[in-house]
Order: structure tokens, then C-alpha cells, then sequence
């Protein structure tokens, strides 16, 4: 009733999966711990076998022996369908004898994908193909994967949900290992509105990539990043970046060029109104120049 890709990064230390289905909430058979690895629990999935995987995992089994355990402690393994992936191990995936048809899966060094009740197996060989020949970080590979078994057919029964996690094994600024986690809900089209969202977000960490390398730069360098930002935000004028228009008009007129400053202010302005008696605020303390305000 689902189609899925569990994958690993190990150059990076990332660890994610990516997931569609017609039932709600399907993203809950999924994990992903701090870039040890990750898995998937579904069919008749159970959160028990999801989580033991990484209890065990800690343990020190390999991913065999993990299966084996499976098999001894759950009683309705048939029905079930598992993708297993960690950092050292090529991907695993397990169907059930009595998974709905087409149910099948296909396994990669560093992925696993698995499906069932799909509309044909040309969803698993299709999302083996994107994943394999995307390039970039695994968060697009990803997608990527997911959207090519979404634009296969998926699911037979219709669309609902659909979900996209990683983690990694270097924790960012505020301690988190969640690089990203996204989830549709109770959508027509649940992928297209999950890739909408995800290029979204990554064109603003883009822009969070451009403010970190201003607050460090002097002289030359600094003036390139300014142009180099400019140019990212030309076609952004929308609220989504509101914090990075502001950036933008500080370090122009740091860097004295108040002309182009003026129009960024006002540019931030029209983005967002509610944000002028601040401004105007700033102009009377003698910080901005009066013109943002004409």
C-alpha cells in the first residue's frame, strides 16, 4: 500500500527515507537516527520492528541478523515489507509472501526501495533509476526517487500522504541531526506538494549560506558576496525571505553603497508593511537613511 526509499550518504554521514502512500500519515513507518541509518516498516507495518532495528543496530547486529530477529519475535512477518539501510552495509529490503501485488523491492549499495499494491513494478525500477543518476545531495536524490515512483503510478489505491526525513551524524549550530523532515498530508498530490515545499526550503538555505559568508567578510570579498546576493534574491521578492532582503540592505549600506541600499529597504518594505514602524524607528535614531521612508 506504499512505496519507499531508505538511503545512506557515507561520505557525509547522512541517513534518510522518503515515502507515499493512500493511507495517512504514512511517513509514521519510517526512521532515521542520527545518521546511523534507517528504515521502514510497512504493509502491515509496526513501529516495534522500526525501532528495534536501531536497538539492535546499537547492539552491533548486522542487518541478516536483524531480519532473523524479525522473524522470531513477529509472528505476522509475511504480511510486512521492510527496506533497512545502515552505515556500513549495502541497503536490505524483505516482502512478505503475502504482501498485496505488485510488491516487490530493489536494493542498491547504499539504498533499498520497496513497494506494494502499486500499479506495476515499473515503480520500483523507475525510482532506482532517478536515485541512481541524480546528482546531488541525498536529500534531492531522494525526491527524486520518490517522484519518479509517484509519476510511475505508486500507489494503486490513489494519493494521500507522503514524507521525506534525513539526518546525519554531525549534528548542526543548535545540536539538531534532523537535516530535514517534511511530511503531506490529506493532499491531491502529496510528492509535488513535498518537492514544491523541499526546493523551497533548500533555495533558502542557499540564501542562509550567502548572509553567513557577509557576516565574515571584509573589503573585496565582501563586495562579491553583496553582487552574488543580489543576484540570488532578484526573482525572491516574496515574504519566505524577508530576513535576507534585511541582510542584504545592512551590508550594502555597510558597505556604502546607499543607493543600492535605499531600493533594498524599500524592496523589504513592500515585501513586508508591517515592518515600516520599526524602520522608521531606525531612521529616527539616525541608523537608516530617511529616504527608505519616501
Amino acid at each position: 500500500m506504499t512505496f519507499s526509499i531508505v538511503a545512506v550518504d557515507r561520505k557525509t554521514g547522512e541517513a534518510g527515507f522518503a515515502i507515499s502512500s493512500c493511507s495517512w500519515d504514512s511517513g509514521m513507518v519510517g526512521r532515521t537516527d542520527a545518521g546511523k541509518g534507517a528504515v521502514v516498516s510497512q504493509a502491515r507495518g509496526i513501529t516495534l520492528l522500526r525501532d528495534e532495528f536501531f536497538k539492535k543496530t546499537d547492539e552491533g547486529y548486522s542487518i541478516p541478523q536483524i531480519m532473523d530477529h524479525f522473524r522470531e519475535i513477529d509472528k505476522g512477518i509475511e504480511h510486512r515489507q521492510l527496506g533497512m539501510i545502515n552505515k556500513t552495509e549495502p541497503g536490505f529490503s524483505f516482502t512478505g509472501e503475502y504482501c498485496t501485488k505488485h510488491a516487490s523491492h530493489r536494493t542498491g549499495e547504499d539504498y533499498a526501495i520497496q513497494g506494494n499494491l502499486l500499479v506495476s513494478e515499473k515503480v520500483l525500477d523507475d525510482m532506482v533509476v532517478a536515485y541512481e543518476f541524480t546528482a546531488g545531495s541525498i536529500i534531492e536524490r531522494l525526491y527524486a526517487a520518490l517522484k519518479a515512483g509517484d509519476d510511475a503510478g505508486g500507489d494503486a489505491r490513489g494519493k494521500v500522504s507522503s514524507r521525506l526525513c534525513v539526518t546525519t551524524s554531525k549534528p548542526n549550530w543548535s545540536g539538531s541531526d534532523v537535516v530535514i523532515d517534511l511530511r503531506i498530508e490529506e493532499h491531491e498530490e502529496p510528492v509535488k506538494e513535498l518537492g514544491r515545499i523541499l526546493f523551497k526550503g533548500l533555495s533558502l538555505r542557499d540564501g542562509f549560506f550567502f548572509t553567513g559568508r557577509l557576516s565574515g567578510a571584509e573589503g573585496l570579498e565582501k563586495k562579491d558576496v553583496i553582487l552574488q546576493l543580489e543576484a540570488f534574491l532578484a526573482d525572491k521578492k516574496d515574504r519566505a525571505y524577508i530576513d535576507t532582503w534585511r541582510v542584504l540592505a545592512d551590508a550594502q549600506l555597510e558597505a556604502g553603497q546607499n543607493e543600492k541600499a535605499i531600493e533594498t529597504y524599500r524592496t523589504y518594505l513592500m515585501i513586508s508593511p508591517n515592518m515600516r514602524p520599526r524602520l522608521s524607528n531606525e531612521v529616527d535614531e539616525g541608523k537608516l537613511p530617511k529616504e527608505i521612508l519616501e
